[in-house]
């Protein structure tokens, strides 16, 4: 079973400075800054046709490669082996000495680049996050975390009370962006347990693809969604945008955030759990490398 692998970075601000309320973007174009800085020996301003791409670090962690067979229509590009996990929502003036830490995830065929990943971690929080000098590494610790099991752990009510109806609520830390029918989710009483679900199922054969192993059948959890409503009225629009210095301007960023409650009998969400424990560590919609779609998941409760 593959893992993931979590790089937890602490900085410290060495003079005032002004907090984005959203850092993923920031974070994550320092990362990747400094990781082609260290790695890119060709000099070339893309990856697209290099022969080092499926070597080079860069190459494989931010920009890789499209997969030869993909899994799915919408894998035809490289499929990133990385997430930044930023901190929390919120702009805020950083003092002198004041400390901020988020995480880079790394996930199947990143892990070989491990050392060189947490070397340059250095100039991308000092020399490439926002102005040159304005953080000091403090911190950077690295662990293992397994990937959720499937199947998974159920409480032993819902095993033994298959029919009980049950719910479990998922809360969003960052915008969640997903399309329906092409069009992007703008309302919440727009998504439903089907978009859910279908997007989990996308995300599980994202990994899939990634570690090179046969996708486990999700057609149990294709039918058991059927049997489940998906509330969202706790749920809202939330509007950030980030600046794009390719396009030379502010792309939008918003998404969906709070809390929404999925319900249907114990058996049908105990199905779905594996997907929505992976979705946790994985993070769903568009956007993830940066941090977007993170949610924090809840138990199985009696509903």
């Amino acid at each position: 079973m593959h893992t993931i692998t979590r790089i937890t970075v602490t900085i410290e601000a060495t003079q005032t400075v002004a907090w984005p309320h959203f850092a993923g973007s920031t974070l994550r174009g320092a990362v990747g800054r400094a990781l082609r800085q260290a790695a890119c020996i060709t000099g070339q301003d893309k990856c697209t046709g290099c022969p080092l791409r499926q070597s080079c670090a860069y190459g494989v962690v931010f920009d890789p490669a499209p997969p030869a067979q993909p899994l799915h229509p919408s894998f035809q590009d490289g499929q990133p082996r990385y997430l930044v996990q930023p901190p929390a929502l919120g702009a805020c003036q950083l003092s002198a000495g004041q400390q901020q830490g988020f995480a880079l995830l790394l996930l199947p065929g990143a892990q070989a680049h491990l050392p060189l990943l947490e070397h340059i971690m250095t100039a991308a929080t000092e020399k490439q996050l926002m102005q040159p000098g304005q953080f000091k590494l403090k911190q950077l610790s690295t662990e293992e975390q397994a990937l959720a099991p499937w199947p998974a752990a159920i409480p032993e009510w819902a095993s033994s009370q298959p029919d009980r109806p049950a719910q479990i609520t998922l809360r969003w830390l960052t915008p969640l962006r997903l399309q329906k029918q092409g069009k992007p989710i703008f309302k919440p009483q727009l998504l439903d347990a089907s978009t859910l679900v279908r997007a989990l199922v996308r995300r599980h054969l994202q990994w899939s693809q990634l570690s090179a192993q046969a996708p486990t059948d999700t057609e149990p959890q294709i039918q058991a969604m059927g049997h489940c409503q998906l509330d969202t009225r706790q749920m809202r629009w939330h509007d950030i945008d980030r600046y794009s210095s390719t396009q030379q301007g502010k792309l939008p960023l918003g998404g969906l955030v709070g809390s929404a409650t999925l319900h249907g009998p114990a058996q049908a969400l105990a199905t779905l759990l594996p997907l929505l424990q992976r979705g946790e560590q994985l993070h769903l919609g568009k956007e993830i490398v940066m941090g977007l779609g993170r949610y924090q998941l809840g138990a199985i409760e009696p509903g």
